[in-house]
């Protein structure tokens, strides 16, 4: 028996403590709920556990993000619903204003300054509308940029654009000059024909437009009346300025029933004296049909419609990369650092007159020529268009550099329908003026052109809404939840089986106690045994 070092109680202690120990941290992680409470208890788990939260905290904001930029969308999508339903009520007023058969100057005015009230209201709507405050239509959320160079205009850019990397900007480099469809007459109309009455019916899409000269009253004076110079046989007026005054009296005609009949197209004697027809669009996509009662003029047979040729599309490269055409207007190649930049290059191959010559040498009559485009935009590059990036930034992901961006169109009525080609000389919807039939009908084609705008700005904003930020909401909270189970599993309690430690520890700690008191009983043994030497 040893007194100095009492080993079994030294060992029951030792015991107890440990139990205690673990006992305070079964309280600890029952308390807690998490099995890590400090880096003590697991290094490893600790730091990966940390990464996670770290995860899941971005992706719980991410989410908070997407919910607020989706409310921004759909505040700018409401707008942008408000200003269609405008346009579209402009587009009545313009078709009221174009009815010059019952509309006098009175009622032209009235239309033309409820016209103007519209336009001052998208406007107020373009300068006033926020999120927060943030103006959204003002230009101030939008790809900015500016073209250099003879021919060319800049249209408009999107979020996917990248910025200019020179100061001078991309370059533009013109290869194939676009051009319109087009008709001409296989020969001239004679006098005696148009003396006798010539009918032209000219067909676009669903559009059709009939034209006799004996039946149009007021042409059908004039022509009696250039006849009646001509048949008086006065020097002054040859067989040969008759010939060309009564055909530019028939395409004058057939231009003003082709306006009046909503067709796109302009009608005129080319410089041999032959009729011309072109689209007022450029392209290979507008087309139309003529025939007529004169054989020969379109066809062999007389009522033979003779469909346009084709127009062509402008091409070339912006940047050095391919881009594509669009009528005259350039688009950046997709996935191209130009994405999105859309450039117009107005220029029109021009005609000369060259000598047709026979086999002798001897002039025998002339013919139009179609200039080339090499005469027209040569070897070097028709220009530059610098873009500034002023689109609107998301942070919709958790980490760096997971942003989408979109572009916010100017909603002013000067930045809308821009580059139309019209009879007016329109440069945007807030040049309309409907006080005239020619503006009316010019008025017409803006407001449809900036409905389109609209649509397709609409079309964009909810596809960025549905695809970048609802389907990313999804994916973020999808990736929240699992984040956070995997996490809970590294980190979180068992706290079936924490109780069932804490009641084990806490049944040891009563024992250990127990046994510590007996232990600690055997030092009274010694006592109890000096005591009875001593007596």
């Amino acid at each position: 028996m040893r007194v100095n070092h009492n080993s079994a109680s030294m060992s029951s202690l030792r015991y107890l403590n440990r139990t205690i120990e673990d006992t305070n941290n079964n309280l600890k992680r029952l308390s807690s709920g998490l099995r890590i409470n400090s880096a003590a208890d697991g290094p490893a788990d600790l730091m990966i556990s940390e990464r996670m939260r770290t995860q899941i905290s971005g992706l719980n904001q991410a989410v908070k993000n997407s919910e607020t930029s989706i409310s921004m969308v759909q505040t700018a999508e409401g707008v942008l619903s408000e200003v269609s339903s405008m346009l579209i009520s402009m587009r009545q007023l313009a078709l009221h204003a174009a009815n010059d058969g019952v509309a006098d100057e009175k009622i032209l005015q009235a239309d033309q300054m409820e016209v103007e009230n519209i336009l001052a209201t998208i406007d107020k709507i373009a300068g006033l509308t926020q999120f927060g405050t943030k103006v959204l239509f003002d230009g101030s959320n939008e790809v900015n940029g500016v073209a250099i160079g003879d021919g060319l205009t800049f249209h408009s850019a999107t979020a996917l654009t990248s910025q200019s990397p020179t100061k001078q900007g991309y370059t533009i480099d013109i290869e194939q000059v676009s051009t319109r469809s087009e008709v001409v007459a296989e020969r001239g109309i004679s006098l005696e024909e148009i003396e006798k009455g010539v009918s032209f019916v000219l067909k676009e899409n669903n559009r059709v437009m009939k034209m006799d000269t004996i039946q149009e009253k007021y042409l059908k004076e004039n022509i009696k009346q250039v006849l009646a110079n001509y048949h008086r046989d006065s020097p002054t007026f040859t067989r040969e300025k008759t010939e060309a005054k009564l055909r530019d009296l028939v395409a004058t005609a057939l231009q003003i029933k082709a306006d009046e009949n909503g067709l796109h197209v302009e009608i005129y004697i080319n410089d041999l004296g032959m009729l011309t027809v072109k689209h007022r669009q450029y392209g290979s996509k507008p087309s139309f049909g003529i025939s007529t009662n004169l054989q020969g003029l379109f066809g062999e047979k007389t009522g033979t419609t003779k469909l346009s040729e084709a127009g062509q599309d402008v091409s070339g490269y912006i940047g050095g990369d391919l881009a594509l055409g669009d009528g005259q207007y350039l688009h950046g190649g997709k996935g191209t650092m130009t994405d999105g930049i859309i450039v117009q290059y107005d220029k029109e191959l021009g005609h000369r007159l060259v000598d047709i010559e026979d086999e002798q040498g001897r002039v025998i009559g002339q013919k139009l020529v179609q200039q080339s485009n090499e005469e027209l935009v040569g070897k070097d590059v028709e220009g530059y268009v610098h873009i500034t990036q002023n689109s609107v930034v998301y942070q919709i992901g958790a980490n760096h550099k997971q942003t989408v961006a979109f572009s916010f169109n100017d909603l002013r009525s000067e930045q809308i329908a821009r580059g139309v080609t019209n009879k007016s000389q329109f440069k945007s919807l807030a040049d309309i003026d409907l006080t005239n039939t020619a503006g009316a009908q010019d008025s017409i084609m803006l407001i449809d052109n900036a409905i389109m705008e609209i649509g397709v700005l609409r079309g964009n904003l909810g596809s960025f809404q549905r695809n970048s930020l609802e389907s990313n909401l999804r994916n973020l909270r999808v990736s929240s939840e699992n984040l956070t189970n995997a996490e809970s599993v590294i980190r979180d309690s068992d706290m079936a089986a924490e109780m069932s430690d804490f009641t084990k520890n806490q049944i040891l700690i009563a024992s250990g106690t127990a046994m510590a008191a007996q232990a600690n009983q055997i030092p009274k043994s010694v006592l109890q045994l000096l005591g009875s030497a001593t007596n």
